[in-house]
């Protein structure tokens, strides 16, 4: 494992780069679960491994890039038999929010990865050259497409999910209502959000549910708001979900 660490600046940036870092790991290795103070980007170059957070566990391939936010607890770990090789990059600044609405996993954009990491294995210490692979990266996912027809339907869509996730939802009435073929829909939605749809279903709904817990929700009366009509399934998803049941965050919440 290598990092390049730069100074700090005062006063804070609106993108400031901390440190970056490579690393190929061996088979199994585990980091976690950790809380960071700024953003943290981690490019997967080879190999494969897993990502868990709050929103649920995630494998990542080559191709893919991985965002933790200041204050998420994480654990990754390599594949025990393909091994995960990754370069990474801290910064925080004002800019960074831009971050804070995309999904844990995104596709690498093109010409990104390389100039990282050949910079980052060159052993190269201006933190000037990171931050222009910072912006480049970020015009490359948010600036570079002008919105199209089918992104603003899969914006749509996403919205549409966001205000109607109590109601029964199927993958299949979705592509039909908003004019998709679903195998298809589901390629864009997973290329554009890093996620399939019915996951995505699944993870607002299980946001949702965790709130309404916190706040003396039952089990039961849960399951209704988030547009599970039987107490059994959502308990089931939910356990899979964040690894244990709502029961125990119920009887938290009214003590």
């Amino acid at each position: 494992m290598s990092d390049i660490i730069f100074p700090d600046t005062n006063p804070p940036a609106d993108l400031l780069p901390l440190f970056v870092g490579h690393e190929e790991c061996e088979s199994g290795y585990n980091f976690g679960p950790y809380v960071r103070d700024y953003y943290l980007l981690h490019f997967c170059i080879g190999g494969q491994g897993a990502l868990k957070n709050r929103h649920g566990t995630y494998t990542i391939r080559k191709g893919q890039l991985f965002i933790i936010r200041p204050g998420e607890v994480t654990t990754y770990t390599a594949d025990r038999e393909k091994p995960w090789e990754y370069v990474w990059i801290a910064f925080r600044g004002r800019a960074a929010a831009v971050f804070d609405p995309e999904p844990s996993v995104l596709l690498i954009p093109g010409g990104v990865e390389e100039h990282l990491t050949e910079h980052i294995k060159g052993g190269t210490s201006a933190p000037e050259i990171y931050l222009s692979i910072l912006y480049e990266l970020i015009y490359s996912l948010f600036c570079e497409q002008k919105p199209t027809q089918t992104t603003d339907k899969l914006r749509q869509i996403k919205r549409y999910i966001n205000y109607n996730y109590m109601l029964p939802l199927t993958v299949e009435g979705i592509a039909k209502s908003f004019g998709f073929e679903r195998s298809y829909l589901f390629r864009l939605f997973k290329a554009r959000y890093g996620v399939g749809l019915k996951e995505y279903i699944i993870r607002v709904r299980m946001r949702c549910a965790m709130h309404f817990l916190e706040d003396g929700c039952s089990v039961s009366e849960c399951a209704r708001l988030v547009g599970y009509e039987d107490e059994f399934n959502f308990s089931k998803a939910f356990k899979k979900h964040y690894g244990y049941s709502p029961s125990g965050v119920y009887r938290r919440s009214i003590r």
